[in-house]
């Protein structure tokens, strides 16, 4: 749609010389943008990947039998997408850049193998055989838990459901391709390729294997050093990560620049245009700007959906168009600040953003709400009253409000019944006097000139009535005296009633039939609402409010609460899943455990690189550690699996673990390198797109990065504490059924036919 506009834009310049169109505000460019850098991250992953074969392998071959795996998946995961009618955005194409990284884990493992024992002098077409067969349980269970992972975020709802289905459906169907990949072509492609191969020594590898060995063999007989570090970091990190605050979804900053301009109310009109001609030519005076566009307050309501409702000086919006070749973040916010510095004198409220987040803000929730419920119109008013008082001692919130500033002033009239009857008045006479005083308008006479009809109206505002006099205003009532007789007295409205005033709300809301009265406040720039309602909440426990009255929290924190809230209810799940599946693997309800013990050891690394990037927790960290959930065991599953394997061959308990970790040391660190180094692009990379996933990557890496040099230790010894006893095959018979007897034979031999 975009593209046809500038299209017609274009034809229309063409057709009158002069005529010069520039678009103030196109979402398209913004979704070009996000794509363009999200595309650049998964090559330059991708790129990364491979070259991380190549210095593991020091051999092109296999490396050209793992890197074909990554079009090949990212393809089928395309096409899947497109029958499952899933689009290709921002959060599809965020789950194929993780994906980069991951899709090679499984053919690394399998090449890998294959390449092992090919090098042992065994024929290629049966190191291919063998050495896929040898790893397929595992990596179909370590994928297995990846999917299990995503699979129950089918089960959110609202904003998070939209956000995260079609990321957890797109790294599903690729994992998935990867895995048939890795089964099929790679030892197809193996079986052809490492025909000829020779065997290559790694001296340097080697030595750190023999080290590794050293190191391992004193972990295991000093188990409690490794798990009690291990525990204690995660909980500092625990503590620290929390003291950050949370918040529904990182700040993204986007190539264009927005400016919001409220001049003080008691400026004339020509002075309020003067003021928003000299935030235009500030803005214009700043290298980099290339474009500025400008609509006042009315302008702006009519654009957006709302009505004009007349014209309003007292507003104006600013679009900051940049330079084509400025999409550099860091520029981007010193743009901004230049801004906000140019127009800091000019006499009007100026507030800069450069914010990509667009309609999400509106979505989302943006600062504090807060609703009281109640009955009384009145009481409600006073306990807003108070609550704004407790949020105006919490500092981070501004503009705290009730939204009733514009109600007027009301005046309350307090009848007394017993006095009004002694004097013949009621109070529906009372209220009716008072009401035709009130009235100054009165229809006279409907006149008939030609085909218009018209009403006379005659006004009399000789005796009005006002807060001053009210109390003396005159009211007649006729009395029956004993003898049949009626007499008329006339008295003030003062000898039988008082006067209170009283503040009148602006709006009235119900709910559930219920009143209730919002209190709102905005959250100041550096400040985190969640961690500021943490603070309020404090203050709210010491406020004595009456029975029948409550105060509920929204906006937000109510927000974050929920997502917090749906993204702990589908890790847990999540991490039931991934439990049965690697029962099923193991054969064991204990032997999980061990592996499972990697994901708190992952949670460490992540929360590890939020505190050092110092990045807050949002739904796309918990998002990526959600990701880490399934990843980090894929390697536990591979090595537990191995090291079994020895122990089932002859070997002892710390002999097999040690043999596995030196083993299978090669595999280990090149599939979380490749996934490291894809997802780091986008965290160094400095594009404006690459923003909103900048955290999910930070936890994905810092996660892997540390879960798997600790798994090389912790593993074995969370194996040797729990699997004691000599693992065993289930004996599910041979291949073919000739064991088995004839089912016919068997059959008459019972019936005796």
């Amino acid at each position: 749609m975009a593209k046809t506009c500038e299209a017609a834009i274009e034809k229309l310049e063409n057709d009158y010389s002069g005529l010069s169109v520039t678009p103030v505000m196109n979402q398209g460019d913004y979704i070009t943008m996000f794509i363009s850098s999200i595309l650049q991250s998964m090559i330059a992953g991708a790129l990364l990947a491979v070259l991380v074969l190549i210095l593991f392998f020091k051999d092109i071959k296999p490396t050209l039998v793992v890197a074909f795996s990554i079009p090949f998946s990212v393809l089928f995961a395309i096409l899947i997408m497109y029958f499952s009618d899933i689009s290709i955005n921002i959060m599809t194409l965020a789950g194929l850049g993780l994906a980069i990284g991951m899709l090679v884990d499984n053919s690394i493992v399998v090449i890998e193998n294959i390449y092992r024992i090919r090098n042992q002098g065994i024929s290629a077409p049966r190191s291919a055989v063998q050495g896929a067969r040898q790893v397929a349980g595992p990596i179909i269970s370590s994928t297995l838990t990846t999917v299990c992972v995503f699979l129950p975020m089918i089960f959110t709802t609202g904003l998070v459901a939209e956000l995260m289905v079609p990321f957890a459906m797109t790294i599903s169907y690729a994992l998935t391709a990867s895995l048939v990949v890795a089964l099929t072509v790679v030892p197809t492609a193996g079986s052809i390729l490492l025909k000829k191969t020779k065997e290559k020594r790694y001296p340097l590898f080697e030595k750190v294997q023999q080290v590794y060995g050293k190191v391992l063999s004193l972990c295991l007989k000093w188990k409690v050093v490794p798990l009690a570090l291990a525990i204690l970091l995660l909980v500092i990190c625990v503590r620290e990560v929390m003291r950050m605050g949370i918040t529904m979804l990182p700040e993204m900053t986007g190539e264009q620049i927005s400016i919001a301009v409220e001049v003080p109310e008691e400026t004339e009109k020509a002075d309020a245009f003067a003021m928003a001609d000299k935030v235009m030519e500030a803005a214009l005076s700043i290298d980099g700007v290339a474009t500025v566009g400008a609509m006042d307050g009315s302008s702006a309501a009519g654009m957006f959906g709302g009505a004009a409702g007349g014209e309003n000086f007292l507003n104006y919006s600013f679009s900051i168009i940049l330079d084509e070749d400025i999409s550099d973040v860091h520029e981007i916010r010193k743009i901004a600040k230049k801004l906000e510095g140019a127009t800091a004198d000019i006499g009007c409220e100026v507030s800069v953003s450069s914010s990509a987040m667009g309609d999400m803000t509106a979505m989302m929730g943006s600062g504090l709400s807060m609703n009281i419920y109640g009955e009384s119109v009145e009481k409600l008013l006073e306990i807003s009253e108070d609550v704004q008082e407790l949020v105006a001692q919490v500092e981070g919130f501004e503009n705290i409000s009730n939204g009733q500033e514009d109600g007027a002033q009301e005046i309350h009239l307090m009848i007394n019944k017993d006095r009004a009857m002694k004097r013949g008045l009621t109070v529906a006479q009372i209220y009716a006097t008072l009401a035709s005083r009130l009235t100054t308008e009165k229809d006279a006479v409907t006149m008939s000139v030609g085909d218009t009809d018209m009403t006379v109206q005659i006004v009399d505002e000789t005796d009005l009535i006002n807060k001053e006099n009210l109390l003396d205003m005159e009211l007649e009532a006729t009395v029956t005296k004993e003898d049949g007789t009626n007499e008329t007295k006339t008295y003030e409205l003062g000898e039988f009633a008082s006067m209170e005033y009283g503040q009148g709300l602006a709006s009235i809301s119900r709910e559930n039939q219920s009143h209730y009265i919002t209190v709102t406040a905005d959250t100041m720039e550096g400040y985190n609402t969640t961690l500021l309602t943490r603070e309020l909440n404090k203050k709210l426990k010491t406020l004595e409010i009456a029975d029948g009255y409550s105060i509920e929290i929204g906006g937000e924190s109510d927000q974050v609460n929920d997502m917090v809230t749906q993204m702990m209810r589908l890790m847990a799940l999540g991490f039931l899943l991934i439990y049965l599946v690697m029962v099923a693997q193991f054969q064991s309800l204990l032997s999980p455990f061990i592996v499972l013990f990697t994901i708190p050891l992952a949670f460490t690394g992540g929360l590890l690189g939020l505190l050092a990037f110092g990045e807050q927790l949002s739904l796309m960290s918990l998002l990526g550690f959600t990701i880490l959930m399934g990843t980090v065991v894929n390697n536990g599953i591979v090595f537990v699996d191995y090291a079994n394997q020895l122990r089932i061959g002859g070997m002892g308990r710390r002999e097999a673990l040690i043999a596995t970790g030196k083993t299978r040391m090669r595999p280990i660190l090149m599939t979380a390198l490749t996934t490291i180094l894809s997802m780091s692009m986008m965290i160094f990379s400095r594009q404006a797109g690459n923003s909103m996933g900048r955290g999910m990557a930070i936890v994905v890496v810092g996660g892997l990065l540390y879960a798997t040099f600790m798994t090389l230790f912790i593993i074995p010894v969370m194996y040797d504490i729990f699997y004691r006893k000599q693992p065993h095959q289930v004996d599910i018979g041979e291949d073919d059924l000739d064991e088995i007897l004839d089912e016919a034979q068997e059959f008459m031999r019972e019936n005796e036919w």
